[in-house]
């Protein structure tokens, strides 16, 4: 598992910044490394206990749904990232998210493919 949190990185010509980004292998999605990562990742949000346990679910639903997969796209890695609007972050907003899931076969075409799961995090309203 490799964790790391960049500070804000931002994507040019977008509005969105990584809050987050984890890469587990197959192995590891199994424990609670996910639930537990997702959660501390999130907590500078504040967001309400009902929100959270809705994203941690769909998280878990998607790595479940990726370890399943792996066995037919060959993939050792699942990468999860976090993104949030650019900008200021303002506690107790409400907050809805979208989940992207992608394979996508690196250029050379030598290598597995990289499986990621992506959550997007936005201020309803």
């Amino acid at each position: 598992m490799n964790h790391t949190n960049p500070p804000t990185h931002n994507f040019e010509g977008t509005n969105w910044h990584i809050l987050g980004e984890l890469e587990l292998t197959i192995e590891s999605i199994a424990g609670d490394a996910t639930h537990a990562w997702l959660t501390d990742v999130l907590h500078p949000l504040n967001l309400r206990a009902d929100f959270l346990n809705k994203i941690l679910n769909s998280a878990q639903l998607a790595t479940e749904r990726a370890v399943q997969a792996e066995s037919i796209i060959k993939s050792e890695h699942i990468h999860l990232v976090v993104f949030v609007p650019s900008g200021p972050i303002l506690p107790k907003r409400n907050w809805g998210f979208f989940r992207v899931e992608k394979i996508e076969n690196t250029a050379d075409g030598n290598v597995d493919p990289e499986h990621a799961i992506e959550f997007y995090l936005y201020v309803e309203g």
